[in-house]
């Protein structure tokens, strides 16, 4: 079956993690034998990448390098609000998608598309759905929610694109839930998680990392990663290390990622007094996360809802974490919450309280057999259960059942 997919992230170059959870469902999708071609927009950050069997095109949309604000974990500041030129790029980002897609599907035509984030990879594959008559799955990825939360245009575009989709799937149901507004019915929706490979999340090498960073090897460590941004919850977990570093004084907190915070969490961590014990680690790239993982003895995903209602669908790091046999102290929020009582790999807290992330993150560390019990149990519910080898049949089933419900 030959598949398009609309996807606003992809990876850009050798271990680049934006849009990581489509490129992993893609090289298993592939494995599976269907023919994918990605239509994914341009990036001034862009590398040559060997994309397997999975065919990418690229397209531009702005006049400059620079206006490529479209994709890739750029559209938003700091995940709070649309940056002020991206609206003005959204027609030529569609009509050019579009176009490609239209030149790919006379070459060779499409059985079945897929759309990544209801706007705008949704509202697109919904266009060319209908001017091809192919059905057609959307998949939310949580800042599409958000959007469309928040935004009158976005949910209308979103709106459209529902009302004829086979199915929409994300990893949470809150996701779907918090989309009924903007005209999600519950007959399309499909929870399917995000998986992990768990051959690469169970065999890094954590001396290397704790080298690298400058880290002595019986200090424990606490880790995270994730963009910067406010949703990810970093400050919270920044104050909370005040209370574990008071506790356990040997204790490190390593923080990788990139983003619109660090000069915010850079200046807290100084204010502090941390600059010793919390390291930014910056952008730590996905084929060394394995490492990243191994050096840890707690993963922290304080995650939270920040004030405009933004929040995470099911954050990538908690698979990652639990694969790599890593309890996980996590916020009690819709998708992280229902993933740790399956998995039985870590301790849930109030989000948004560092007291409570402080308490878990020490009890932890004081008791090394319990994060080992709990990272063998996270990572056998892992590898039972959320291999990408499992969610890639998932989809599999759902591109067959579309396939016969629009012969």
């Amino acid at each position: 079956m030959r598949v398009c997919w609309f996807t606003s992230s992809y990876p850009r170059w050798e271990g680049d993690g934006a849009g990581i959870y489509v490129y992993s469902l893609a090289k298993h999708l592939a494995a599976l034998g269907y023919e994918l071609e990605v239509i994914a927009p341009w990036d001034q950050a862009l590398k040559p990448i060997d994309t397997g069997a999975v065919r990418v095109h690229r397209y531009r949309y702005a006049p400059t390098d620079a206006l490529h604000l479209m994709g890739h974990g750029r559209s938003l500041q700091a995940d709070r609000r649309l940056k002020a030129t991206v609206p003005f790029l959204v027609p030529s980002y569609v009509r050019n998608a579009l176009a490609l897609a239209r030149q790919l599907h006379s070459v060779k035509p499409f059985a079945l598309i897929h759309g990544h984030w209801s706007v705008p990879g949704g509202f697109i594959a919904a266009l060319e759905a209908k001017r091809t008559r192919l059905p057609y799955l959307i998949t939310l990825h949580g800042s599409d929610a958000f959007l469309t939360s928040n935004n009158r245009l976005y949910a209308s575009a979103a709106g459209r694109a529902f009302q004829h989709a086979s199915f929409v799937t994300a990893v949470s149901q809150h996701l779907l839930d918090r989309s009924r507004a903007a005209g999600l019915g519950p007959s399309k929706m499909v929870v399917t998680p995000c998986g992990v490979d768990t051959e690469r999340f169970g065999s890094g090498d954590g001396r290397a990392m704790r080298q690298r960073l400058g880290i002595d090897p019986q200090a424990k460590v606490i880790g995270a990663v994730g963009r910067l941004v406010y949703k990810k919850g970093f400050t919270h977990l920044v104050s909370a290390m005040s209370e574990v570093v008071g506790r356990l004084p040997d204790a490190y907190c390593v923080i990788a990622g990139e983003g619109d915070l660090v000069t915010e969490l850079s200046a807290q961590i100084e204010k502090l007094g941390l600059a010793s014990r919390v390291r930014l680690a910056g952008h730590v790239s996905w084929h060394e996360l394995p490492d990243f993982y191994a050096m840890c003895d707690v993963v922290a995903i304080p995650s939270v809802v920040d004030i405009t209602g933004n929040v995470d669908g099911l954050p990538n790091v908690m698979l990652e974490a639990l694969a790599s046999t890593r309890p996980v102290v996590g916020s009690n929020i819709p998708g992280i919450d229902q993933l740790m009582r399956d998995s039985g790999g870590g301790l849930l807290v109030e989000p948004g309280s560092p007291a409570a992330l402080a308490d878990a993150l020490v009890e932890l560390l004081e008791n090394p057999a319990r994060c080992a019990a709990l990272g063998v149990s996270g990572r056998a519910t892992m590898t039972a259960r959320y291999t990408w080898q499992t969610i890639a049949q998932q989809f599999a089933g759902l591109y067959e059942r579309a396939a016969r419900q629009g012969a």
